[in-house]
């Protein structure tokens, strides 16, 4: 069983991820952080979604632990390197995304349905 503190701690891990993306994503297309920041952040975004990695990803657990573990802690570290000007202002940009997140979800989970109404229809007429 897990206990209520933990899973407070996991969701605030989350939550905190989410907005260190944000973050860096409107980081990177800021015209005033530096390139190299801008090259680390490109490296590790292709480190991702790569299919080569230090363990792979089939390995149980650990495949994909690592990747988690090397994903986060760059963004923290990325986050940090970012100067104070450069960090503030992609900070309010991404507060404005986060404020419409439920909404987009909301669309998202609606379209989703929909896709799966209108699968489930093609099916059964085809099945007739």
């Amino acid at each position: 069983m897990i206990k209520a503190g933990r899973l407070y701690q996991f969701w605030a891990l989350l939550k905190m991820v989410r907005e260190n993306a944000m973050i860096l994503f409107y980081a990177w297309r800021h015209p005033q952080t530096p390139y190299y920041l801008k090259g680390i952040l490109t490296a590790l975004v292709i480190y991702v979604l790569s299919p080569i990695d230090l363990l792979p990803d089939y390995l149980p657990l650990v495949g994909i632990a690592d990747d988690v573990t090397l994903f986060t802690g760059a963004m923290l570290y990325l986050t940090n390197l970012l100067p104070a000007p450069v960090l503030t202002e992609c900070r309010r940009q991404s507060e404005k995304w986060v404020r419409r997140m439920p909404y987009i979800f909301a669309v998202i989970a609606v379209a989703a349905v929909a896709w799966i109404v209108i699968v489930v229809m093609v099916v059964r007429n085809l099945m007739q």
